[in-house]
């Protein structure tokens, strides 16, 4: 519903459930279900739920009042989507993201600053494996942009790769082409854009191979990115430079490097042309501290957080003084404040402001509802710990 929120009780008992105790990994019944020949759960199968489609939808809550009128719960909804490498050294990336998760949410949603407290947080999460490690590999799985327990239960819906065929590169390009074109995110309704970081060791690929395209997200493929905005056939289909430009351009997009492969400076060199210098981050201290890195860049870009402040901020939330400085340092060149310079970024709609519909862009003038019944006033915030 448009308050449901979730507490640190919740997230232990299910991890505990899920996990067996910590006996297993989080995604154990998610890699018996492959094992067993019956595939992905639809909700992380990138053909999506028979109703929906491949794409993934970021929208906002509202909760219609008695006199017809809709409030917004939350705030807009502010998309964000992880793309993780999940093969050979990276196959436990789900684990750690799970682990992480009511710290980083935390983050975003609570305390001073609270990096996301104008926005409704809706978290996406997919996984990439490469398309030579075997049928029984998944070659990307892609979770809902979804709210409270729900972020949690979809992540061990993922079924991570954790072999490697040793072939140079892994196939994160159609994660990448879902990010840019098989995502519906209303913030950029409103002119500003949600945020997407791509994790990996490895070199991707640099074209889009149809035969894949249709096999991962279905023969309609192509009809559900037409349908989505854009423009494409079978024959025009773009290279992995011009999808990265295009998801830069609906999403805060940042590369994060995990350190340490023998083809270390050919990965660099090539995530560095797709992304831009500005927006590649050598990932300091690896994936054990990517969500203290990924909420510092939205804090940084929301211009919530400054270079200055940044230190403290992890300092507070669990990191020392050295594991701080090392990230602040990774990730000082970045566009600091991208996100203010939106044209509406100091108007958009806030938590407990009234439409007179759920697709109107602007809620009603409060003069214009003055006498009427007031409408519910939102809850005090995201309350997950």
């Amino acid at each position: 519903m448009g308050h449901s929120k979730l507490s640190s009780q919740e997230v232990q008992a299910f991890y505990a459930r899920t996990t067996r105790g910590g006996t297993v990994s989080a995604t154990y019944g998610a890699e018996e279900r492959i094992r067993q020949g019956r595939g992905l759960d639809p909700l992380v199968d990138p053909k999506g739920l028979a109703h929906l489609g491949p794409v993934r939808m970021s929208l906002p809550r509202f909760e219609q009042q008695s006199d017809g009128l809709w409030v917004l719960t939350r705030g807009l909804p502010m998309a964000e989507e992880t793309l993780l490498d999940t093969t050979a050294s990276m196959g436990d990336n789900v684990d750690l993201a799970f682990k992480a998760l009511p710290n980083a949410y935390e983050m975003l949603t609570s305390g001073n600053p609270a990096i996301l407290r104008r926005y409704d947080p809706q978290i996406a999460t997919a996984i990439f494996n490469d398309v030579e490690d075997g049928p029984d590999v998944p070659v990307l799985a892609r979770s809902q942009f979804e709210m409270a327990q729900k972020i949690a239960q979809q992540m061990t819906l993922l079924v991570p790769g954790r072999r490697g065929c040793g072939n140079g590169k892994e196939n994160s390009e159609f994660g990448l082409f879902a990010g840019a074109y098989l995502t519906a995110a209303a913030i950029n309704k409103w002119g500003l854009k949600g945020y997407h970081f791509t994790v990996s060791d490895e070199p991707t690929v640099p074209t889009i191979d149809l035969r894949w395209l249709r096999t991962i997200f279905g023969e309609d493929v192509l009809e559900h990115v037409n349908n989505n905005g854009f423009e494409f056939h079978a024959g025009s289909l773009p290279n992995t430079a011009q999808v990265v430009r295009d998801l830069q351009a609906r999403a805060h997009a940042f590369f994060l490097q995990v350190p340490g492969h023998h083809l270390h400076q050919y990965v660099t060199d090539q995530w560095t042309d797709l992304y831009g210098e500005d927006h590649f981050i050598m990932l300091p201290g690896g994936t054990k501290n990517l969500h203290y890195v990924k909420v510092v860049l939205i804090g940084l870009t929301e211009g919530v957080l400054s270079l200055d402040s940044a230190g403290e901020f992890l300092r507070e939330h669990g990191l020392d003084a050295y594991a701080a400085s090392e990230i602040v340092r990774a990730v000082q060149h970045i566009p600091l404040g991208a996100q203010t310079l939106a044209p509406n970024f100091n108007s958009i709609p806030l938590a407990g402001a009234v439409f007179r519909s759920k697709t109107d862009l602007w809620p009603i003038d409060p003069d214009e509802i003055s006498g009427q019944a007031a409408p519910l006033p939102p809850s005090d915030g995201p309350n997950w710990l």
